[in-house]
């Protein structure tokens, strides 16, 4: 086995390790099956890995850096096993069927590989699901192109019945268009490419469509600062209504506005309030560094009478429909 030795800067310790890898030192070197070899290099067939020195001279640690848990992809990996169980089927045997080795089977079933489209399908195909594990693995694969700290609202999100959120600012991200989540995405992070500013936007714009299956009812309450608020420019602002107005006469979401008022119960920021059962309920808020959830029964009841207090101080339904519609026109003579 050729190997090189490099000795890693502090920065480049592994999360997690700590100290103990001080005297740290990093081969890269090719798998050897050998069983006589060194006990130093006969690990796991990946190309990289560190070899920790502890002190004495015949005991070495190591921390393989390509068997680390994903908790996205141990979601997929649990329904693999809960369905392959289901079908008194062992590792291997299945994976014989999907044309994948027992190694692989195992990295995909404890979440420390992502399974790929072909391989999603193959389990589908031989454990007779109808495409069960793909459309998870779809879902999965939207969770993990999102920032960290979203994935857990975007599975709340697609498991809930209804769906009360409150907007103070801007449209709902759920309800935005392409072109104004741009707007807004490339505003508030500038330093991202345009291939991960362009993956938010996807992420963002296909919210929607990804829990309509479900039908879950969508009730929205935003400030009239909301519609008069030009975000990108007037042509993308007047797309914007569009869509909204669109949702609204379909019945897909009940949209209100809080019209300007000195005193109001909407000078709070955005939340959002998923009901997943009749016993079951998770308010969100959202902030500039990330977001947090509470499920609290006493979090929950006061974050729902305060929807409550905003939906008896909002328009109606269509009177705020006729509003959109209004600012729509406004906008649309400012463009001609």
């Amino acid at each position: 086995m050729d190997t090189s030795i490099w000795t890693p800067p502090r920065w480049a310790t592994p999360r997690g390790v700590g100290p103990t890898l001080a005297g740290a030192r990093l081969f890269l070197g090719v798998y050897n099956d050998n069983p006589s070899s060194s006990p130093r290099c006969h690990l796991l067939s990946c190309g990289v890995f560190w070899i920790a020195r502890t002190g004495r001279e015949s005991l070495w640690n190591a921390v393989v850096m390509g068997d680390t848990r994903d908790a996205v992809w141990a979601r997929f990996g649990a329904e693999v096993r809960r369905l392959r169980e289901l079908a008194g089927r062992t590792q291997t045997d299945l994976g014989r069927s999907a044309l994948m080795a027992k190694a692989t089977m195992s990295a995909i079933e404890r979440g420390t590989r992502a399974p790929k489209q072909h391989q999603a399908e193959a389990l589908d195909t031989a454990l007779s699901t109808g495409g069960a594990l793909e459309r998870l693995r779809r879902d999965l694969a939207d969770q993990q192109s999102a920032p960290e700290w979203f994935r857990d609202a975007l599975l709340i999100e697609q498991r809930a019945q209804t769906i009360r959120e409150y907007e103070p600012m801007v449209v709902p991200g759920i309800l935005q268009t392409a072109d104004y989540a741009e707007a807004m995405i490339r505003a508030r992070h500038t330093r991202k490419t345009t291939e991960e500013t362009n993956e938010l936007v996807r992420i963002r714009t296909e919210r929607l469509a990804n829990i309509q299956d479900n039908r879950p009812l969508l009730l929205f309450v935003v400030r009239e600062t909301v519609l008069s608020q030009i975000v990108g420019n007037e042509m993308i602002m007047k797309g914007q209504l569009e869509r909204i107005a669109q949702l609204g006469e379909q019945d897909t979401i009940r949209l209100q506005v809080l019209p300007h008022t000195p005193t109001t119960a909407g000078l709070c920021s955005h939340f959002r309030i998923s009901t997943l059962s009749p016993t079951q309920a998770v308010v969100y808020f959202e902030h500039p560094l990330g977001g947090t959830t509470h499920e609290s029964p006493e979090h929950v009841e006061e974050m729902s009478t305060l929807f409550g207090q905003l939906q008896a101080e909002a328009l109606s339904p269509n009177a705020s429909l006729d509003l959109i519609r209004k600012t729509h026109d406004d906008l649309q003579r400012a463009v001609a």
